[in-house]
């Protein structure tokens, strides 16, 4: 729970003596809990406790590791989501182990509890991410849906402070291993799944249309932003946006006057979010510029919205 993650850095007379970094762990379980619901208000009632991290002390922020995921976040921030505890952790589980009917994800649970039926999860990023799933199906439209959610995924970890980590495989999109089945060290541990075996000449990552090169040319562009933009190292500068819409998370980069606002929409759909989320935070240009895509925006009204494309972000500055 994020009230645990905290004592890593120190306790009582302790605080900040303990350790200068710590695992987000609780934070990238929210992001996967955003994904597999389109909502992200039981992410955003847990940052109260986050943002309470010790001046002088940082995270490792990911989107999975080594390890299974679980779902450490107190049952009252789901509650103020409008879910009931048990039954939205088991639509995660159900989600990601590919039980639930129209889930794309290919995972499976970890450690399970027989009592009470906890569990945790283990899949790799991108079969968590559906891509899997579109591959065997060869379905075109569903591998660029999964390689979007990879891509979104990847950059709310990286640009929310602190330091990126990316486990070995995610910067290109592999998917599942299932050969631990054959080890008799392995076969009784799934987590082996998301530690691959990789054949790194088979990524084909010269060939800009293959599914690996797409991947890798985004993550490799996240990595330059990351360390391009000066405004994303952690000075405990983060302020979370409200963004009237239950689907996108935002939150604002900032140093001295300068703003940087990262919008993610966690969303199959495409959606709307007011400027006036915008301008209520400071924002008072006409135009942002778009360190992801390149491109600049006019800045409308407070009655005017910034269309935000399914599973699509925006790091938006003032031109």
């Amino acid at each position: 729970a994020p009230a645990e993650i905290m004592k890593y850095f120190g306790t009582d007379e302790y605080v900040t003596y303990e350790c200068d970094f710590a695992y987000n762990a609780t934070h990238m379980a929210l992001q996967w809990d955003a994904l597999a619901t389109g909502d992200t208000r039981v992410m955003m009632a847990a940052q109260h406790e986050l943002l309470k991290k010790p001046i002088g002390t940082s995270w490792i922020t990911y989107t999975r590791c080594h390890d299974d995921i679980g779902l450490g976040y107190d049952d009252y921030m789901i509650q103020s989501a409008g879910y009931q505890p048990y039954e939205h952790r088991r639509f995660i589980k159900d989600y990601f182990s590919g039980v639930y009917e129209s889930s794309p994800a290919k995972g499976a649970l970890f450690a399970v509890n027989p009592k009470n039926q906890d569990a945790r999860i283990s899949g790799s990023l991108a079969s968590l991410c559906g891509l899997e799933k579109a591959m065997i199906d060869n379905d075109p439209v569903a591998i660029e849906t999964s390689i979007k959610k990879i891509v979104l995924m990847q950059a709310h970890s990286f640009f929310l402070g602190g330091l990126p980590m990316i486990f070995y495989g995610d910067e290109c999109g592999t998917t599942n291993d299932y050969s631990y089945l054959e080890e008799e060290g392995k076969y009784y541990d799934n987590r082996w799944m998301h530690r691959p075996v990789i054949n790194w000449k088979n990524l084909n990552l010269e060939d800009a249309n293959s599914i690996s090169s797409k991947v890798f040319s985004a993550t490799r562009q996240l990595t330059a932003l990351r360390k391009k933009l000066d405004i994303i190292a952690d000075h405990s500068n983060l302020v979370w946006m409200t963004t009237y819409n239950i689907h996108v998370a935002g939150f604002i980069r900032y140093a001295g006057n300068k703003q940087l606002f990262c919008i993610f929409n966690f969303s199959p759909a495409s959606t709307t979010l007011s400027w006036k989320a915008f301008t209520e935070r400071g924002l008072q240009t006409k135009q942002v510029f778009d360190h992801y895509t390149g491109r600049t925006m006019e800045v409308g009204n407070d009655r005017d919205h910034l269309m935000i494309e399914p599973y699509d972000f925006h790091l938006l500055e003032a031109v």
